[in-house]
């Protein structure tokens, strides 16, 4: 297995990511990519979208698209390319504490309150598996991350903890970081 450190972890996990976002798999995301991935994971919590998880979920989604554009669309076609996505997240949500805080932390915040179907404050292995498989990420990938993430055994991440496994993952250059194994390993 190959270590990837400082620009070229934070390249690679950001292609993760617009894999992720890319639910039509044409190269490209647009609003439409966004919004379809929000609709997947609620069909796959049956959460409605008119319920309050669902429509932060969806205003998440939107809110997070919108900071994307004001940032990346540099030929203002609505769509961004791999490579524009990739300045954008570096630029204006990695480099800048504020552009995570305010534009990715309130839909990180959204998809956790959704995988926490009983409010506990816990996510457990079966719903964290089941977020995973929404966003393509490998089987064996999904169990590898839920064992890194989970460091004391517990079977649980708290809320807290995984929203700061979301934020290493998304802004940390730090190859140690235990974030980087939210989707499974970083090589």
């Amino acid at each position: 297995m190959t270590t990837l450190s400082g620009t070229d972890l934070l390249h690679h996990k950001i292609d993760v990511c617009f894999h992720h976002f890319d639910t039509d798999d044409n190269g490209s995301v647009d609003r439409e990519d966004l919004l379809t991935l929000g609709s997947l994971l609620l069909s796959r919590f049956g959460e409605p979208a008119t319920s309050p998880k669902g429509t932060a979920l969806m205003d998440g989604m939107a809110r997070f698209w919108d900071a994307l554009v004001a940032v990346a669309d540099e030929n203002g076609d609505g769509v961004l390319s791999r490579e524009e996505y990739r300045t954008c997240m570096t630029g204006a949500f990695v480099a800048s504490p504020d552009g995570f805080e305010n534009s990715l932390r309130p839909l990180a915040e959204a998809v956790v309150g959704l995988l926490d179907t009983d409010g506990d404050g816990e996510v457990d292995e079966r719903e964290f598996q089941a977020w995973q498989d929404v966003f393509r990420t490998a089987p064996e990938d999904r169990a590898a991350a839920f064992r890194k993430l989970d460091a004391d055994g517990s079977g649980k991440l708290t809320v807290d903890e995984l929203l700061t496994a979301v934020r290493e993952f998304y802004v940390s250059p730090d190859p140690d970081a235990a974030g980087n194994w939210l989707y499974g390993p970083v090589d």
